[in-house]
């Protein structure tokens, strides 16, 4: 299994998210740690078409052999696209894999007990995909709404799941969202299907408070808080 970890220049609703301090360190640094504490792999490869990022990235003893081209890493590329490309790259050069664990940088408080146990479940092997997921309110799903017409927010709206959830809440059944921390695939199920939702897929649960992506500034301010406390703790 080859260990990831994904991290383009581009972001636009944290301009610099990888790069930028969160809690004194770089954001990308926390994933990176994990990855090593997790003693699953001698190497933790960044993929990144940023020379800067790389530099970062190899001071907290990851691997960038080399900078991954800019098509990969735009805001429509999927996260596995790089990775995928570095590991035909490292094929080549007599490592090659048959699976691919991919860490975001995104997810700062995912532990490296939650990787082991992703990882040891993935193992098993009688799955080919594995995500980590967070339990989540069944109501999200009970009273979602949707506009009839998508362009016309304005006109009727709908239930968006229809009356399948339209039950007494001891009746929801458990629902569960994945959150982006953990994703392991077979490298030829992935190359085949183009995402991490093929056939033979399996979970990882992962807690609220180790599960946040950080996607927008609010997120960030979460992670932030979290990361001061004393009272936070990134192990179970």
């Amino acid at each position: 299994m080859l260990c990831m970890i994904p991290a383009r220049a581009g972001s636009k609703r944290i301009p610099g998210k990888n790069l930028k301090l969160l809690a004194g360190k770089p954001l990308i640094a926390y994933t990176i740690e994990a990855a090593l504490a997790s003693k699953l792999f001698n190497d933790v490869y960044v993929c990144t078409e940023d020379a800067q990022i790389a530099d970062v990235a190899r001071s907290c003893g990851a691997i960038v052999p080399v900078l991954v081209p800019p098509e990969l890493c735009g805001d429509l590329s999927p996260s596995h696209a790089p990775c995928q490309h570095m590991a035909a790259l490292l094929a080549t050069q007599g490592k090659s894999a048959e699976s691919l664990l991919c860490l975001q940088p995104t997810s700062p408080l995912r532990s490296a007990d939650d990787i082991q146990r992703g990882v040891e479940r993935f193992n098993r092997g009688d799955i080919d995909f594995l995500l980590s997921v967070t339990p989540i309110d069944p109501h999200y799903f009970h009273w979602a709404l949707v506009p009839k017409e998508r362009a016309q927010p304005d006109g009727e709206w709908k239930m968006h799941f229809g009356k399948e959830w339209l039950i007494e809440r001891p009746l929801l059944p458990p629902a569960f969202r994945p959150n982006g921390s953990i994703k392991i695939a077979r490298l030829d199920a992935l190359q085949k299907i183009g995402n991490f939702f093929g056939d033979r897929l399996g979970t990882v649960e992962t807690p609220e408070e180790r599960s946040i992506h950080v996607g927008t500034p609010f997120d960030w301010d979460i992670c932030a808080y979290l990361l001061s406390t004393t009272s936070h703790e990134r192990t179970p």
